[in-house]
């Protein structure tokens, strides 16, 4: 399995043109990639119907089975087909050129013929099985658009990444606490600018943003973009604010409960002194759960009005992390990536609410 490459232009919902998926003759002569294909070892199956050439790569598989599966191969298959004498064909089978990556293909010819393939995830992969395992054939599904395939890449990729405030507090929970590497996360959001896959890039960019700026200013293979890198970049200061204003201004601008049960709470220093702990941080956190209820040194009215406020804080803070980053809302994020084949790509735009800097 490979991780996936660069893609110029990112899945629109849209039935692709099988006349840019693949074409009936190569660009070379019939003699010419004929010597230059081989056969792969695992898909070339003798009573195969077709032969698909893949990156000088040659498997004979099963129209019906492949037509099962994707709209675009069953498509594909129903055109007319040419004559004996104006198509290239191996051992009787005609062949079709395919401009994908092999390894992308292999993974998805071993998801379609293994039913069980993936079960063959362990439970407890990292961040870096996940992507490998999934890259070429969440690129392919959506190219070919095979849905059950796509979803099932995309449940592995919100386990790591997301989607709901819920979600997020189930994966915070986890003991161990799971750690993803800079270059994996850089590679998720590459990966779902380039499939359509909106949902999980406001936790991919929020994870983006606490990285030190020393590593968000280089460039490294599969980074992404200096833009989205700039808006990682603006969202860190919006982070920062969201602590301040949202998740924990209990800390900053301390209010005792109306049921307090003591008046020394009213000179308690330990929120302000708690506060300057939490803007002492590296990097913005403001999703995080504070857990030192002690340390404010208030009544348990004090603990309790706080928690709620805090609890309101992060919820709010989640529900606008995807204008943080100039990504519209959660709703626009789930319409555009559950679009209908055909719908017009829907345009995200900035929420009335803006967020300040």
């Amino acid at each position: 399995m490979s991780p996936t490459s660069p893609k110029d232009e990112s899945f629109d919902g849209s039935v692709p043109d099988t006349t840019t998926c693949c074409s009936l003759r190569s660009s070379s002569t019939p003699t010419d990639w004929k010597l230059m294909a081989t056969q792969h070892p695992d898909f070339w199956f003798r009573d195969g119907s077709i032969v698909l050439c893949v990156d000088k790569t040659l498997f004979r598989v099963h129209q019906t089975i492949l037509g099962k599966h994707s709209e675009v191969f069953e498509d594909m298959f129903s055109l007319p087909q040419p004559t004996a004498e104006e198509e290239d064909t191996v051992e009787g089978c005609r062949v079709v050129m395919l401009h994908d990556s092999r390894d992308d293909f292999v993974d998805l010819l071993s998801a379609i013929y293994d039913p069980s393939y993936f079960d063959d995830l362990p439970s407890d992969a990292d961040l870096g099985q996940v992507l490998t395992f999934v890259s070429g054939i969440l690129k392919l599904s959506t190219k070919y658009l095979i849905r059950s395939f796509r979803q099932r890449c995309i449940a592995l990729l919100t386990s790591k990444f997301p989607t709901t405030f819920v979600d997020y507090v189930a994966k915070s929970n986890r003991d161990p606490p799971e750690k993803y590497d800079s270059d994996s996360v850089m590679r998720v959001a590459v990966l779902a600018q380039e499939n359509n896959v909106p949902e999980i890039l406001p936790y991919a960019y929020y994870c983006i943003a606490r990285m030190s700026p020393r590593r968000i200013l280089q460039q490294r293979p599969h980074d992404v973009s200096w833009k989205e890198k700039t808006l990682c970049l603006i969202g860190r200061e919006r982070l920062r604010m969201a602590e301040m204003t949202l998740s924990y201004t209990f800390l900053l601008i301390f209010q005792r409960s109306a049921t307090c049960e003591s008046y020394l709470c009213a000179d308690a220093r330990g929120p302000h002194a708690e506060w300057h702990v939490v803007d002492a941080a590296k990097s913005p956190n403001p999703l995080r759960k504070y857990t030192t209820w002690s340390r404010l040194n208030v009544c348990n009215a004090c603990v309790a009005h706080c928690q709620t406020q805090h609890q309101k804080g992060r919820e709010e803070v989640w529900e606008r992390l995807p204008e943080m980053f100039e990504l519209g809302t959660w709703e626009q994020l789930k319409k555009q990536q559950g679009m209908s084949d055909g719908s017009p790509r829907l345009k995200t735009k900035p929420s009335r609410h803006s967020f300040p800097l």
